[in-house]
Order: C-alpha cells, then structure tokens, then sequence
C-alpha cells in the first residue's frame, strides 16, 4: 500500500539489496514512505485531499495499474492488515478511476466550452439587433 502511495506521489524508492538473489537490487518503498509520507500524518491528509488529480502523469498511472489489478490491492485484503492502509488504498484506486473518467470528460468538456463561446457570440448578436430594433420603434 505504501508503495502505491510513493508511486502516485512519484516518491523514488530506495534501491536494496535482492535477499534471494546476490548481487542483484530491488525497490524499497519502505524507508522513503517513512521520511516523505508517514513522519507526520496531518501533511500526509493535506497532500491526500490537495493531490493534483487532474494532472496525474501517464507513467504513474502505467506504474500503479499493476497495483489496481492486483487481488491482494483490494480494500478488504488490506483491511486484514490495516485500517489506515485500507484508506490509502481506496484513495488510490480512486485516483486511478478519476484519471480514466476524467480523460474520457475531457473532450466533452472542450466541446462544451466551444459551444458556449459560439453561443456568447451569437446572443451578442441577438442584442445588438434587439437594440438595434428597438431604437427603430422609439
């Protein structure tokens, strides 16, 4: 869970040694997750409520689809270990549905703006003719 969290928060791991295989290194979450998110709870709900949802990178999402596909990423596996953790991961499985709901508004949303631009120019059309017409009946 804390991985995932790093992840969103694009927090690097640090790099330890494989204990199954000499000589080779593995990402640990743990220690960076310790000093940037869990040294001080209040900063860590401030950055979970302030997170920049609209503006999640490609590659952060691509990294934490792995996690949200996961059977043991579910809030009642986690729940098992964690209450705390079970709050992070909903958090991030709801972060990683907003991005896809959010890409697929998005071209809905330009749409609409378009269409409330046209609309403007052509009320402010519609008034001059109405100026223009009642200065005709006075």
């Amino acid at each position: 869970t804390m991985e995932a969290a790093c992840i969103m928060f694009e927090i690097k791991p640090k790099m330890v040694a494989d204990p199954n295989t000499m000589g080779k290194k593995v990402k640990d979450y743990w220690d960076p997750a310790q000093k940037n998110l869990l040294n001080d709870a209040n900063k860590l709900l401030s950055r979970l409520f302030n997170y920049d949802k609209d503006n999640i990178p490609d590659k952060v999402i691509k990294e934490i689809d792995s996690y949200v596909q996961s059977p043991e990423f579910q809030p009642k596996e986690i729940e098992k270990a964690s209450k705390a953790c079970t709050a992070i991961c909903m958090w991030v499985r709801a972060m990683h549905t907003y991005h896809f709901v959010a890409k697929g508004v998005e071209p809905k949303r330009q749409k609409l703006a378009e269409a409330q631009a046209e609309l403007d120019v052509t009320m402010a059309k519609l008034q001059k003719a109405r100026d223009q017409l009642q200065g005709v009946m006075d």
